[in-house]
C-alpha cells in the first residue's frame, strides 16, 4: 500500500503514515472486541410482532389487561412527568393526557421497540422521549420523573437493579405490575410464539408481592394499594403502587449516589 501524497518524501513522513495506520487499526480492533464481548440481552432478539401477538392472544390476554391497568396508572396521581420501564411497543401510552403531562420517558433495551414507539406515538411530540437503557447495568443514565411505571419488567431485571433505577429517578410514586404464575416452570404462557421467548430463562427472576414490598420498603417506599386482574390461563397480574416516605428515601438515595 502506497502512502498518501502528504506522507511522502521523508522517513518521518513514512513513519507517520505507518503510525496512523496502526492507530486506526487498533481503534477498529477495540471496537470489534467491545461488540464481541457484549452479550446481547434476550429481549434484544425477540421481535416486537412476536411479543405483541403472543401477549394479545385470547388465551393470554396480557396486552389488553395491562392496557386497562395503565389507564389507571397514568390517571391516578397528581404528577406531570412519568417514566415507563420496559415500554416495549408503547402499549398504554394512548392513555397519556397531553394536557396533564409535560414529559413521558419510554425506557427499553431494544432499539427496534423504541423506534416503533416513536412512530406510533409521534403525535405526542416532544412530550415523549425514548431512551435505550439497560436497567441492569446503566441505571445512572435514567432521567428523573415523578412517577415510575414498571409493568412485567421487574422479573427480567431483578429487585436490586430495580431499586437502583427507582432511586435514580427520584420518583414520588411507583406503580408496578407483576405476573403471578400457577407454577414456576411455565411462567411464559403457551402459544404459537412460545419459542421466541426461549432465551428469557437466563434473565428471569422470581418476584412475588411480598418480596417486592420488602424491597421497596428497603429504599423508602410504602405500599399504597394493590389490585389483581385474573388472566384466562389461571395466572394473574398484580398491580402494586408505592409512595415515597421522605426521610427513609433520602437516606437510601444518598447511599445509592455515593456508591
Amino acid at each position: 500500500m502506497k502512502a498518501p501524497e502528504r506522507y511522502r518524501g521523508s522517513l518521518f513522513g513514512n513513519l507517520s503514515f505507518l503510525w496512523d495506520m496502526l492507530r486506526d487499526n487498533l481503534k477498529l480492533i477495540a471496537q470489534l472486541q467491545v461488540r464481541k464481548d457484549r452479550i446481547m440481552n434476550p429481549w434484544e432478539k425477540i421481535s416486537l410482532s412476536d411479543y405483541e401477538n403472543h401477549m394479545s392472544l385470547a388465551s393470554v390476554n396480557q396486552l389488553q389487561a395491562m392496557n386497562k391497568m395503565m389507564k389507571f396508572q397514568f390517571e391516578t396521581y397528581l404528577v406531570t412527568s412519568a417514566i415507563v420501564f420496559g415500554v416495549a411497543g408503547g402499549n398504554g401510552l394512548e392513555h397519556v393526557n397531553l394536557k396533564k403531562y409535560s414529559k413521558i420517558y419510554g425506557i427499553d433495551i431494544n432499539n427496534i421497540y423504541l423506534d416503533n414507539v416513536k412512530k406510533r406515538y409521534s403525535f405526542m411530540g416532544d412530550i415523549l422521549e425514548c431512551k435505550r437503557i439497560d436497567l441492569t447495568s446503566e441505571p445512572d443514565m435514567l432521567p428523573e420523573a415523578e412517577l415510575v411505571i414498571a409493568n412485567l419488567v421487574i422479573e427480567y431485571v431483578g429487585l436490586e437493579a430495580f431499586k437502583k433505577g427507582v432511586l435514580k429517578t427520584g420518583a414520588r410514586y411507583v406503580s408496578c405490575i407483576i405476573q403471578i404464575n400457577t407454577d414456576d416452570e411455565s411462567w411464559v404462557s403457551d402459544s404459537p410464539y412460545l419459542h421466541s421467548f426461549d432465551g428469557l430463562d437466563a434473565v428471569h427472576h422470581r418476584v412475588d408481592e411480598q418480596s417486592l414490598i420488602m424491597a421497596m420498603n428497603e429504599i423508602g417506599y410504602g405500599l399504597l394499594k394493590t389490585a389483581t386482574t385474573p388472566l384466562p390461563n389461571g395466572k394473574k397480574l398484580v398491580m402494586l403502587d408505592f409512595e415515597r416516605l421522605i426521610q427513609v428515601y433520602r437516606e437510601n438515595r444518598c447511599l445509592n449516589i455515593e456508591k
